[in-house]
């Protein structure tokens, strides 16, 4: 009776341990989880979420929300399967005409980070730190009058957890809270 025991629970192993193993490949053999080496880029979906949000509504603006400012491009570097390395950039200029006011600004974000991956298969949960610098300016003009405000500079450190659900072989849809 041990001996069979023994070899239900050999054959149970093993099916499970091929299971784990074609969730993290494709059929023909492909890695779906980013590997030690690889460098990754991601955006922010909030505008893209906004803009097809919009589409079907007549209610006005209606704003999905998000940490990330718009047009931050993050960029990650695999150092080990569990531990990357990632820098934000974010270059914004703005300028908007409404009613005869006329307002401009620039803003200029760079930040670096660390963070550690924990999940089995396709669904990765992280969390990491990161700290960065940002500047910015921006004027307003009324009817030819124009008003600059003071030109900033600061600094932010956060920490933040998130989640990433891999839907092909390097690509995956996530959500972050910080």
């Amino acid at each position: 009776m041990k001996k069979l025991l023994f070899m239900i629970a050999l054959v149970l192993g093993a099916t499970a341990m091929n299971a784990q193993e074609m969730c993290c490949k494709t059929k023909n053999g492909t890695p779906v989880l980013p590997e030690a080496g690889e460098f990754s880029i991601g955006i922010d979906a909030v505008p893209v979420l906004n803009y097809f949000g919009n589409l079907f509504s007549e209610a006005g603006n209606n704003a999905a929300v998000g940490y990330q400012q718009a047009n931050t491009i993050t960029g990650t570097y695999m150092k080990t399967a569990n531990l990357a390395y990632r820098g934000k950039l974010r270059i914004g200029f703005n300028n908007s005409t409404v009613d005869s006011v006329e307002t401009s600004g620039t803003n200029l974000t760079v930040g670096a980070g660390v963070m550690k991956y924990r999940g089995k298969g396709r669904l990765q949960g992280y969390y990491g730190a990161e700290a960065g610098i940002s500047t910015s300016s921006s004027s307003v003009t009324v009817s030819g009058n124009e008003a600059k405000a003071p030109n900033t500079m600061g600094f932010y450190g956060r920490g933040f957890v998130g989640a990433q659900y891999f839907v092909a072989p390097k690509v995956s849809i996530g959500t972050e809270y910080g």
